[in-house]
């Protein structure tokens, strides 16, 4: 629930929660250590409209626990058909580190544009503490220091607020994040709850990660920073489980959208700290 690809996650959403019966208080979010492969595809949908006629792909991810944080890699790659039969392709990778305190937190990015160009942005930040405000050092594509304000979480503390969030009732639920990609970093995002999943439902695999793990499909928007624009820049559904692992993701685009369904699911190995 990183941000999927480099991006991630009002309504109603307490009262919801509540007359789904979830309960008032959970226990904290714990995060089973992952590698998932995605199958990606053009939703069906949109199949007959727009500019789009097809798109396909895979999205690796890797959710690993290396002592002293959290580590997380990330690699996708899409090619898009239009409707004049021409293709575009592409991607992105991201290597990211954050400590299991939540406040240091180090990435590397790489995007490949349709063009054939590419983008490397790398950098480290840091915060004051649990709830303070921080700062973000950029060595590529330039050295640059960015403020971030009081409240900001990085990526792996939000998934885990998220997630206690989610079991607890205490929606919507919105946190500034900085995972470092975009202009600043630093995004807005608002969980919103669709439904909880009733237990023991159908799951894209037969995996111990999915099997009898309590789920709920939630809605996340992501809102630049410094916008009064009510508009959400990026758009995603997913059905979260309560361990951090996502199946039945859709990536908005804005010009199409791309269903995501994991084709491969592997527990990571307890590191030997």
């Amino acid at each position: 629930m990183v941000r999927l690809a480099s991006r991630v996650f009002a309504a109603a959403f307490a009262a919801v929660a509540l007359l789904l019966g979830l309960p008032a208080a959970a226990q904290a979010a714990t995060i089973a250590p992952h590698k998932a492969i995605y199958a990606l595809h053009l939703a069906e949908e949109q199949q007959r409209f727009g500019g789009v006629s097809d798109a396909r792909g895979k999205l690796e991810f890797d959710w690993e626990d290396v002592c002293d944080g959290w580590a997380v890699r990330q690699r996708t790659h899409v090619i898009v058909t239009h409707r004049d039969g021409s293709e575009a392709a592409f991607g992105w990778t991201l290597n990211a580190w954050e400590a299991k305190d939540g406040l240091s937190y180090r990435f590397f990015l790489r995007r490949l544009f349709a063009t054939g160009e590419s983008e490397e942005i790398r950098g480290t930040a840091t915060l004051s503490g649990p709830g303070g405000a921080g700062e973000a050092v950029y060595q590529q594509p330039e050295g640059r220091r960015i403020p971030l304000p009081a409240g900001t979480v990085f990526p792996t503390e939000h998934s885990l607020q998220v997630i206690d969030a989610v079991q607890g009732g205490a929606l919507p639920f919105w946190r500034e994040v900085f995972d470092g990609s975009g202009e600043e970093g630093l995004f807005g995002i608002n969980v919103a709850l669709a439904r909880a999943i009733e237990p023991g439902s159908p799951t894209s695999l037969d995996s111990p990660l999915l099997v009898d793990v309590p789920s709920w499909q939630v809605g996340i928007a992501y809102f630049g920073m410094g916008e009064e624009a009510s508009e959400p820049e990026y758009e995603q559904e997913m059905r979260l489980f309560a361990n951090g692992v996502v199946d039945e993701l859709l990536l908005d685009y804005g010009d199409f959208t791309l269903d995501a369904r994991l084709a491969d699911l592997q527990d990571s190995p307890a590191p030997d700290c």
